[in-house]
């Protein structure tokens, strides 16, 4: 039974040394070398499926903070302009590369002109309207009686005024707001509790 046992093992291990799809594809890229000893995990090798087109292209970091899945998207072929088609937001990586500054997309091709090859070049075009939205440090965020607002600074004035904001998402250090905060306005980031309406304060004139 042991031995059995050993078998089965040696077996399984033989198989999970060999790769294999689950779709017929095409090789677009390799991780690994011939003869390089590698972890459980890790990418060896990027396929793409023939039969299912997809766009990559690389957002600026602001552009992409704005999109969420599902948006449109107009792609032609840089070739020729008037072989296009249209496409959706699939996925966006969440991380974004720290040399560009950009966050790559995978955009979902509705259809697939027979001029669109592996790796032709194209040019997209957002076709959905996009809602500014604006990043602000978790303590900037004033929950109270049951609304979540902001304290905007008059810069004229030098005082401070609440504002209602639509709140989309949150994390530990950070929220992300849809409405209610218009860029370049100044926002207080410390001490949202202790302030009042009208209230005098003072900023760094530097600061961003």
């Amino acid at each position: 039974e042991q031995a059995r046992s050993a078998v089965s093992q040696a077996r399984d291990q033989l198989d999970y040394s060999t790769l294999r799809a689950d779709h017929a594809a095409v090789i677009t890229a390799w991780q690994a070398e011939a003869g390089q000893t590698v972890t459980a995990g890790q990418a060896v090798v990027t396929l793409a499926r023939p039969d299912v087109k997809e766009a990559v292209i690389d957002l600026p970091i602001g552009l992409a903070e704005q999109l969420s899945k599902g948006l449109t998207f107009t792609v032609a072929s840089q070739l020729d302009p008037t072989i296009n088609t249209t496409a959706s937001l699939r996925e966006l990586e969440p991380q974004a590369d720290a040399t560009t500054r950009t966050r790559r997309a995978r955009l979902t091709l509705a259809s697939t002109p027979a001029a669109f090859h592996l790796g032709t070049a194209i040019s997209v075009t957002l076709s959905s309207e996009v809602s500014p939205r604006s990043e602000l440090p978790l303590s900037a965020l004033l929950e109270r009686d049951g609304k979540t607002q902001v304290w905007v600074i008059d810069t004229q004035n030098k005082t401070v005024a609440t504002r209602d904001v639509a709140l989309i998402d949150r994390t530990a250090d950070s929220i992300v707001l849809s409405a209610g905060v218009q860029p370049g306005e100044r926002v207080v980031t410390a001490g949202v509790n202790s302030l009042k309406p009208g209230q005098k304060v003072t900023f760094d004139e530097d600061a961003q």
